[in-house]
């Protein structure tokens, strides 16, 4: 027995895509035709068995196809489903049925409603259609879904299976709008609770009186209206990251059509993609480069339609700039392994083609493009690696002040400047006693849930001023050392909070349920906090603080290979030790007892610095190699690479000067 044809007549393409899946998928043999004229010649041609048809249709009105049907002895008798969004009501109903139309369903509707239709037409798919529907396909790594449904605007919900979990994820258009359980979260009320936004109780109340209801938590007060947009974007872009990393999975979909006029804020998915590549960039990365470095890179049409949703530095920018169909990808600028997140993404969104011979890029098209992201950039102006400010480059410049004229006797007014110095000097040990314990949040006094960067900016400018070089220089001994304490303590948690990627590291730690801020004994949340402080202090390379902070994360968590590894750098890097052998020595075997615990990037890319350092540049290529390898994002593998590029042109600059002499 043939299989059931049903002809689909819809300009609607998402919602015919749905539908073509939905009906394939219970057996039918489903076709579509966009406009009413197309739909007329495919019933002319061969009548289906059963037509879905919308009635507001380009080219021929569905009224007008429906009488033309109805006048026909070979479709007089055609069963018909009327589907529509612009004609609603019990007259349209009652026209339909008087021109033989049993079915009439009014858009939005549900899969189960259209099944329900047409089984009076078509009771059930023939057995030996459902005998032969191929077998379900192999599970696929959540990119591939993601992209999928990006790609088809699919609206509805995408269930993701494994062996011991399931998730729910809700789509509009293509792009995801809500999920549920969560990949590392249960659910959004978890992910709050474990920000510290709502309480255990508050969280209760969420999930069995609200029953998941994200006005709820308005309701209760928790949360204003734009706080709770932002908390579910960032619910979302943080789930969905995690997703990248996730085995592969099983995948059913449920179409849900969506008004045409509908257009909500959703995530940005270009956006989510470069994110989840760059922290799972998996064997996909080695895939692609594997195949593609001698190609010649192209722009594709989407190239341009997506471009400028993705968040590029000036390095992804430049390298951008040279994906122009005349350089293969192995002779772009800088190294392609570092830029492979960047790839897969537009690999995915088919912004990209590959070529085995040079071409031109695609134009606009018809898209009247102001700016784009990878805007040219003057060679000269291109500075990939700048030096991490330091702690006074962060604070708001003043004028200069003369130099001061030479002091008076003591006068009244001496003994005024000396109550004053008692003054300031009871307010820096106030200011350091309050600081005490905080947390980053703290410190500013400002709630995780109503953080910004501005608000941040602002308190972290006004105890730089209060604290300022000035108050330093009119303190000695203690006072001095707490003035020096303070800023210390401010620009830590300042240029945590201010790094989006230190920040989400760091709001992890707060929100960890077995470790958190005032188990003053657990040890390894103490490790935590003592190697966040070292590694910015490696950054501003303030070196004794950093040793003295790692130290004391690793006598906490001596099983650490990270915080081993970085306090064997900072052992190494402090100009204090340059000169004794035995500090240098013990720097390096700590650094390799470190990678013999773990392979860590940074452990790595510093052994590749202390290699580069002592002219083994050859085996220092390779550590920074391996350091890329285990993360694309390491800038000190990065800068030594470069270095030993630079390197190897002012060789190569030495030999021709030599050979023309």
């Amino acid at each position: 027995m043939t299989q059931q044809r049903i002809l689909i007549a819809e300009d609607h393409q998402p919602l015919a895509e749905s539908l073509l899946q939905l009906l394939k998928n219970r057996g039918y043999q489903a076709e579509h035709a966009a406009d009413g004229i197309a739909a007329l010649r495919a019933i002319a041609a061969a009548p289906p068995d059963l037509l879905i048809l919308d009635l507001k249709l380009p080219g021929l009105h569905g009224v007008e196809l429906l009488k033309k049907l109805r006048q026909s002895p070979r479709t007089t008798q055609l069963p018909v489903i009327i589907v529509s969004g612009a004609y609603k009501g019990d007259q349209y109903h009652q026209a339909a049925a008087a021109l033989g139309v049993r079915s009439y369903l009014e858009k939005p509707f549900k899969a189960g409603d259209l099944l329900a239709a047409i089984g009076p037409h078509l009771p059930a798919a023939p057995a030996a259609a459902q005998a032969a529907a191929p077998p379900a396909p192999p599970p696929r790594p959540f990119a591939q879904h993601l992209q999928e449904a990006f790609h088809k605007r699919f609206s509805g919900q995408l269930l993701l299976s494994w062996p011991d979990a399931r998730r729910t994820l809700s789509f509009i258009n293509g792009a995801p709008a809500a999920l549920r359980p969560g990949f590392k979260h249960r659910d959004f009320g978890d992910y709050l609770r474990a920000q510290g936004v709502i309480s255990a109780e508050e969280y209760a109340y969420f999930a069995n009186h609200g029953a998941f209801r994200h006005d709820v938590l308005i309701q209760m007060g928790c949360l204003s209206y734009g706080d709770l947009l932002d908390a579910k974007f960032a619910y979302l872009n943080h789930e969905l990251e995690q997703a990248f990393g996730a085995p592969p999975a099983q995948a059913s979909w449920q179409a849900m059509p969506v008004p045409e006029l509908m257009q909500l804020v959703t995530l940005n998915v270009p956006q989510l993609f470069y994110r989840g590549f760059q922290r799972y960039p998996g064997r996909s990365a080695d895939q692609l480069l594997a195949t593609s470095l001698g190609k010649y890179p192209t722009p594709a049409n989407a190239f341009y339609r997506h471009i400028n949703f993705l968040a590029l530095d000036d390095e992804a920018r430049h390298f951008l700039k040279h994906l122009d169909g005349h350089h293969t990808l192995a002779d772009c600028p800088g190294d392609p392994t570092i830029q492979a997140p960047l790839l897969l993404t537009l690999a995915a969104l088919d912004m990209l083609r590959f070529a085995d011979q040079p071409g031109e890029p695609v134009g606009t098209g018809d898209l009247p493009l102001r700016t784009l992201f990878n805007a040219v950039i003057e060679e000269a102006a291109v500075e990939v690696d700048l030096p991490l400010e330091s702690f006074t480059d962060l604070v708001e410049e003043e004028a200069a002040e003369p130099l001061a004229a030479p002091a008076p006797p003591a006068t009244a007014a001496s003994a005024a400047t000396a109550a004053a110095a008692d003054d300031l000097s009871q307010s820096v040990r106030l200011m350091a006693k309050s600081l005490e314990g905080k947390n980053h949040y703290e410190v500013f006094g400002i709630k995780p849930a109503k953080f910004s960067i501005d608000l941040l900016k602002e308190r972290y400018f006004a105890v730089t001023r209060q604290f300022g070089p000035d108050i330093l220089m009119q303190l000695s001994g203690e006072d001095g050392a707490l003035v020096e304490e303070i800023l210390a303590t401010v620009a830590n948690a300042y240029n945590t909070l201010s790094d989006v990627v230190k920040k989400e590291r760091y709001d992890e730690l707060l929100g960890a349920d077995k470790i958190g801020l005032g188990h003053k004994g657990d040890d390894r949340f103490q490790a935590q906090v003592q190697a966040e402080s070292g590694k910015v202090f490696i950054d501003m390379e303030e070196w004794d603080n950093a040793e003295r902070a790692l130290q004391e994360a690793v006598n906490f968590d001596s099983g650490n290979a990270d915080y081993l590894a970085h306090l064997a750098w900072a052992i190494y890097r402090n100009p204090k030790n340059a000169a004794s052998r035995a500090m240098q020595e013990k720097a390096k075997q700590m650094l390799n007892r470190a990678l013999t615990m773990e392979r860590t990037a940074p452990g790595f890319a510093f052994k590749g610095w202390i290699l580069l350092e002592s002219g083994q540049d050859a085996l220092a290529e390779a550590e920074f190699n391996k350091a890329l390898k285990l993360d694309a994002r390491s800038m000190q593998a990065r800068r030594g690479l470069r270095v030993l590029q630079e390197k190897k042109e002012q060789q190569k600059k030495g030999l021709f000067g030599r050979m023309f002499k």
